[in-house]
């Protein structure tokens, strides 16, 4: 079943990695043999394609494949296709047909992948890995050419399964070869990585149907048992963890039956490995089953399932160690040789998201505070990954207030979300530094103890965002909401005081924040407009001008109004 194949993948981590938690980090490195399609970087995009950097496929031709087909090239390669196809071919003409394949398909820019589909290279290169008389080095061979012809466009790809080649990968991996040559076994793996992660999730897909999973966990029981080293064994580990992470990846997301077992895999690679680039697969892999989710209910069902992972009923520590080793790895953003973070804010963002008090609670009990404010302080860190930091401190603020004041608590924390609305070079940033400002002023004032910002601080940084920015409705609202907190405290200054007049809505004034909501009240948006004319009349009184909009709905009160207000009126996933 697959949860016996989840146990075997896990038991089998740490029996083929039995000193897993003294790994040292690896830097990400393209492999050093020369002619082989490079790897690249750790990215959301799994496929090691030449020269790719995103996530999307190139852009279709505008002719047809055959008709842009380099007649000479074709020719060259249909002569070791031809040698490779004669089953009479000997041992050592084999090899060197296949050798130079490979080379001929390892070509940086512009692979000759087409042409070699169009001289039946793809059959020819089944059929030797089927040939149970194929000898090992030129499994490796036949493998890695495969590996490169993986790397082309969907429908390239595509052509490799219809010729059979993710079955013949699949049964390869039980070669008796494999028992000595972890090279075989990485460069197989490998070769199914490149497939399962293509853009086209029909070939994921049929990786999945053809037992894939089951087949891994397959070998990696009989792990344990072969001839290799150390080394050997971590970097099939890496690759294995890849493609992994690669046939959970993409959208629409496979059926959580096809990869439920692997939920126990990545997160006993989290808990157990130092590895950087295990690790960061293995946090991908979380990500998207997370990701893969139908619904937010689905999403924290999965969320549960990592923290309940090892844990009975009630069992669950405040502070998960699963959780504070992802928090670990949020650390170092600005490290561009550091594949862990952009993995690791990204499930915690996507946690945060859900808005469910308890998984804000475990967050900020692994100690997701200080990293997310390292991150957003850290110059070096790339623009998005700042702002998805400010993104998760906003939805942190929009839980309880108990939780908006940890962020108040937190040392530097407040001061950087300030900076960060009025300073960041990005405006993505701005507008998530403002999400998260608002979100705790509207939080930190209904505390009845604790640090409250300085509302006459509020004021100037709503004012300002107001006159500098432009914002859509929902964030308009909640400043409009963090100026209505901050005015009603106000307030409650003047009675304690005895005064008749509120100070803070003469500091408005002074800020120019009056006319700011003189223009919003006359915007599009009725939810702006409201609330707009409603802080203009309850604060600065007549004389000034306050006409409501045109609209069936009654001005609410001070209660309701207040009462209301969203505090953000819904949730973006990670990175969108």
């Amino acid at each position: 079943s697959l949860k016996s194949v989840g146990r075997t993948l896990h038991a089998a981590f740490f029996a083929a990695m039995p000193v897993a938690l003294s790994l040292p980090a690896i830097a990400r490195v393209a492999r050093p043999t020369p002619g082989r399609v490079p790897r690249e970087p750790v990215q959301p995009l799994r496929k090691r394609k030449p020269g790719s950097e995103g996530d999307e496929e190139p852009a279709p031709m505008a002719v047809s494949a055959e008709a842009v087909i380099n007649s000479a090239r074709a020719a060259q390669l249909s002569k070791h296709v031809a040698i490779i196809a004669d089953a009479q071919t000997a041992t050592g003409p084999l090899f060197q047909a296949l050798a130079d394949l490979r080379k001929g398909l390892s070509t940086e820019f512009h692979p000759p992948i087409q042409e070699a589909i169009s001289v039946g290279a793809v059959q020819a290169l089944v059929m030797r890995l089927r040939d149970s008389a194929t000898q090992p080095a030129a499994m490796v061979e036949t493998a890695w050419a495969l590996t490169n012809l993986a790397t082309g466009t969907s429908a390239q790809t595509a052509a490799l399964l219809d010729a059979g080649a993710g079955d013949a990968l699949l049964t390869a991996l039980q070669h008796p070869a494999i028992t000595d040559r972890s090279d075989l076994c990485d460069q197989l793996l490998w070769a199914l990585g490149n497939i399962a992660g293509d853009s086209d999730v029909q070939l994921r897909d049929h990786l999945l149907k053809a037992g894939a999973v089951g087949s891994l966990g397959h070998l990696f029981s009989r792990m344990p048992h072969f001839s290799w080293n150390f080394a050997m064994r971590a970097q099939v580990l890496r690759t294995k963890t890849w493609l992994l992470s690669s046939l959970c990846r993409g959208s629409p997301a496979p059926p959580l039956e096809e990869v439920d077992c692997l939920f126990d895999y990545f997160i006993q690679v989290v808990a157990g490995s130092e590895d950087a680039r295990m690790l960061a697969e293995a946090l991908w892999g979380l990500c998207y089953l997370v990701d893969g989710a139908l619904s937010d209910d689905d999403a924290a069902a999965r969320v549960d399932r990592i923290l309940g992972a090892g844990f009975g009923p009630g069992e669950l520590p405040t502070e998960h160690p699963v959780l504070v080793k992802v928090v670990q790895c949020i650390g170092r953003a600005g490290d561009c040789q550091n594949p862990l973070a952009i993995p690791a804010l990204r499930l915690v963002g996507t946690m945060l998201r859900l808005h469910k008090p308890q998984l804000i609670d475990f967050a900020t009990a692994a100690g997701v505070l200080p990293a997310l404010r390292n991150v957003l302080l850290d110059g070096h860190a790339p623009e998005q990954v700042r702002r998805d930091t400010a993104w998760a401190l906003s939805n942190i603020a929009a839980g309880t207030a108990a939780q908006a004041q940890l962020l108040m608590e937190e040392p530097r924390l407040w001061e950087a979300l300030c900076a960060g609305m009025e300073q960041a070079s990005s405006k993505q940033i701005r507008k998530e530094c403002a999400w998260a400002v608002a979100n705790i002023a509207k939080r930190s004032y209904s505390a009845t103890t604790g640090r409250r910002p300085d509302p006459r601080q509020v004021l100037g940084l709503v004012a300002r965002a107001l006159k500098q920015e432009t914002f859509d409705a929902p964030l308009n609202r909640a400043l409009l909401d963090a100026s209505e907190v901050a005015l009603r405290y106000g307030d409650e200054l003047a009675r304690a005081a005895g005064l008749r007049e509120n100070a803070l809505a003469s500091h408005a004034d002074e800020l120019g924040l009056l006319d700011e909501f003189e223009v919003l009240q006359r915007c599009d948006e009725a939810i702006v407009q409201r609330k707009a004319a409603y802080l203009i009349d309850a604060w600065f009184g007549p004389g000034v001008e306050n006409e409501m909009p045109e609209t069936d709905e009654k001005t609410p009160s001070k209660k309701s109004e207040h009462g209301r207000s969203p505090m953000r009126s819904e949730a973006r996933k990670f990175g969108a």
